[in-house]
């Protein structure tokens, strides 16, 4: 018998079973939309609120502040340059600048360390409850979907939304999407909500720091940032 015979031979003895094995171990996927879950999720929601009032509360500061340089810059105006109010004055205004510089920077670098830090704790969260429902159901592999957007501006963006879709077909029985987000959800009520939030404050000057040296998040509805991502900076 030839070398070939016998590996069909060996197939035809072999194949079938281990097809079969394939059918009752093989691995088990599910699906999620992340995307979905980090947009509908609470957290995210008071999160955006939060963050609204931590960027109304800098504007409000920063209109206070500049109120204050244009009003020693009148009271320049009818000084003689060559005396010692204007110098004295001059002065005091560069330092407000000065000040005004470093606290926007501040703001600006603690506004965006928050971002990514409650954002990576968003995704934790998520990844974790994941992680559990495929623990109880017995299943080997997780992958996320985006849904298509047909509010496209143009072909090329339409095109470009195409060619990043990771999964073609799925049957909706395993899409775990809606039972992550009840989960995500229910955990973060148990956690207290948007009473347990705690933004942390920007390093102020001294004589501007919050009482707290913190912002508290809000129960209410909100969205701030690009809207097709949830919490951006």
């Amino acid at each position: 018998m030839s070398p070939r015979w016998l590996l069909y031979l060996l197939c035809g003895v072999v194949l079938f079973p281990c097809q079969v094995l394939a059918e009752e171990g093989g691995t088990r996927v599910a699906v999620v939309d992340l995307a979905f879950i980090f947009e509908k999720y609470a957290m995210t929601r008071d999160l955006e609120t939060a963050f609204e009032e931590r960027r109304r509360r800098a504007a409000t500061e920063a209109d206070s502040r500049r109120e204050a340089m244009e009003s020693k810059r009148k009271k320049l105006l009818p000084l003689k340059p060559d005396s010692r109010e204007f110098a004295d004055l001059e002065q005091e205004l560069t330092r407000l600048q000065i000040e005004f510089e470093v606290w926007a920077t501040l703001q600006e670098k603690s506004l965006k360390e928050d971002h990514k830090r409650w954002l990576l704790r968003i995704y934790t969260n998520v990844r974790e409850v994941v992680a559990k429902l495929a623990v109880e159901s017995q299943i080997d592999l997780v992958v996320t979907y985006d849904r298509l957007a047909e509010d496209a501006p143009d072909s090329l963006a339409l095109r470009q939304q195409i060619l990043l879709q990771n999964i073609l077909y799925f049957n909706d029985r395993i899409d775990l999407t809606q039972t992550v987000l009840a989960r995500v959800n229910e955990q973060y009520d148990r956690d207290g909500g948007a009473a347990g939030l705690r933004l942390s404050a920007a390093p102020l000057l001294e004589g501007t720091a919050e009482p707290d040296g913190t912002v508290a998040a809000s129960g209410a509805p909100g969205g701030v940032g690009d809207s097709r991502h949830p919490m951006s900076p």
